[in-house]
C-alpha cells in the first residue's frame, strides 16, 4: 500500500509545523524527565547524595535584630558558632552542594533531620511543608528566567525558633529584595522572628512568578490577530511554545498551594500573627494559578482560532477552484458540441457561427458569475 501525500502547500505547511512542534515538545519532556529524575533511588533513607557537578557551597550568614544586623560570608561552621546566641535571628544561606562534609557539619550543628537533608540535596522534590518536632522543613520551586526561558531551582528551608537555614543548588535567586529590607531595616523583617523570615522567603519566591506570568500573558495578546489574519507555521509554533511554557509554570506553582495551606496550619512554629501573613501567601499563590488558568484557556482558544483560520483559508481556496471549474464546465460542453465536426451541422457552415459560439460562451460565464454574486459566493469569507 502506498502512502498518499498532499500537494496542497498550505496543508503541507501546517503538517510540517505540527511535526516540528511535536518533536520540540517531545524533546522538552525528555529533558524534564532527565532533570527531574531523583538521585536517591535504591539508597538508604536519609542518605545525602550530591552530584560531582555540584558547585562548592557559598555560605552567607545574616544575623540581625531590631537595631542592627551583621552580614558575612563564612567557610566553616566554626565561624557561625562564633557569632554566639545574642542575635535574635540567624539566617544561613547555603548556595551549592559540592562539599558533602560541610553540609553534614551544618546539618549536625543545626539539628537538621537526615530525611530533610536528603530532600534538600535531591532537587526533584515537589513543593511541600513538613513538621519535624519544633522545626519545619519547606521545599519551594524558585523561578528563574534567562536566555533558556523559564526554569526552576529548588529552595529548601529549615526553620527553628531563631534560625533559618536555606539550601540552593546554584548561586543566584529572587531574594535580594528581602536581603535589602534586612540591611535597610525596612518592613517587619528586622523586628520579627525566624518564623516571619521563613514566610518572607516563601513570599519572595511566589512573587517571583508574577513577572513571568505577566510576560506570558502579554505574549499571548498579539497572537490573537496573528492567528486569524496570518495563520502560518510560525504562528502555530509560537502558540505551542507558550502553551508548553504555561504547563511548566503551572507544574511548578500548583503544589505551592497545598504547601502554603499546610504551612498555615503549623501553630507550633507560626504564631497567630504570622499565620495571617501565611494566608496572604496562599492568596498570592491562588492569584498566580488563576492567571495561569486564564492564559491556558486563552492559549487553547488561540489554537482553535488558528485551526479555524487555516480551515477557512483551505475552504476559500477550494471555493475559488470550484468556481473556476464550474465556469469551464459549460464552456467545455459548448466547445465539445461544435468540435464534433459532423457533416450535417448547420452552424459549421454559418458565417456567424464562430462569433455566435464565442458569444454564447461569454453569456454563459456572465450569467454564472451573476448568479454566484447574487448568492454571495464571490465574497471573501476570511475577512
Amino acid at each position: 500500500m502506498t502512502q498518499q501525500h498532499s500537494t496542497d502547500p498550505l496543508s503541507n505547511l501546517v503538517t510540517d509545523a505540527l511535526r516540528k512542534t511535536a518533536i520540540t515538545a517531545r524533546r522538552a519532556r525528555q529533558k524534564f524527565r532527565r532533570l527531574s529524575s531523583p538521585r536517591h533511588i535504591y539508597t538508604a533513607p536519609g542518605t545525602m547524595v550530591v552530584s560531582p557537578d555540584d558547585v562548592p557551597p557559598v555560605i552567607t550568614v545574616f544575623a540581625y535584630g531590631p537595631t542592627s544586623y551583621k552580614e558575612l560570608v563564612v567557610t566553616s561552621v566554626a565561624e557561625i558558632v562564633a557569632l554566639g546566641t545574642e542575635w535574635p535571628v540567624l539566617w544561613v544561606d547555603v548556595d551549592g552542594f559540592g562539599n558533602p562534609a560541610l553540609l553534614k557539619e551544618i546539618a549536625d550543628h543545626f539539628g537538621i533531620h537526615p530525611l530533610a537533608m536528603e530532600d534538600a540535596t535531591d532537587t526533584a522534590q515537589r513543593a511541600k511543608s513538613e513538621p519535624y518536632g519544633d522545626a519545619t522543613f519547606l521545599v519551594l520551586p524558585m523561578p528563574h528566567e534567562d536566555e533558556r526561558g523559564f526554569w526552576t531551582e529548588q529552595l529548601a528551608i529549615w526553620v527553628t525558633a531563631r534560625v533559618v537555614v536555606t539550601f540552593q543548588s546554584v548561586p543566584g535567586d529572587c531574594l535580594d529584595p528581602l536581603r535589602n529590607r534586612i540591611r535597610e531595616g525596612k518592613g517587619r523583617a528586622r523586628t520579627s522572628g525566624a518564623a516571619y523570615l521563613s514566610y518572607a522567603i516563601a513570599d519572595s519566591v511566589v512573587d517571583g512568578y508574577f513577572p513571568i506570568v505577566d510576560r506570558i500573558g502579554e505574549a499571548l495578546e498579539p497572537l490573537e490577530d496573528e492567528a486569524f489574519t496570518k495563520p502560518d507555521g510560525r504562528t502555530l509554533g509560537k502558540i505551542r511554545r507558550i502553551r508548553a511554557e504555561l504547563i511548566r509554570v503551572r507544574r511548578a506553582v500548583h503544589p505551592l498551594r497545598d504547601a502554603a495551606i499546610a504551612l498555615a496550619s503549623l501553630d507550633r512554629v507560626f504564631d497567630a500573627d504570622t499565620r495571617h501573613y501565611l494566608r496572604d501567601l496562599n492568596d498570592h499563590v491562588s492569584r498566580v494559578l488563576d492567571q495561569l488558568e486564564t492564559d491556558r484557556y486563552m492559549a487553547n482558544d488561540l489554537l482553535d482560532i488558528y485551526m479555524t483560520s487555516v480551515n477557512l483559508k483551505v475552504a476559500e481556496t477550494s471555493k475559488v477552484l470550484t468556481i473556476i471549474a464550474t465556469l469551464f464546465m459549460p464552456l467545455t460542453f459548448i466547445a465539445g458540441v461544435y468540435g464534433m465536426n459532423f457533416e450535417h451541422m448547420p452552424e459549421l457552415k454559418w458565417m456567424l457561427g464562430y462569433p455566435f459560439a464565442l458569444g454564447l460562451m461569454g453569456c454563459t460565464v456572465i450569467g454564472l458569475m451573476t448568479y454566484f454574486w447574487r448568492k454571495g459566493w464571490l465574497q471573501d469569507t476570511t475577512k
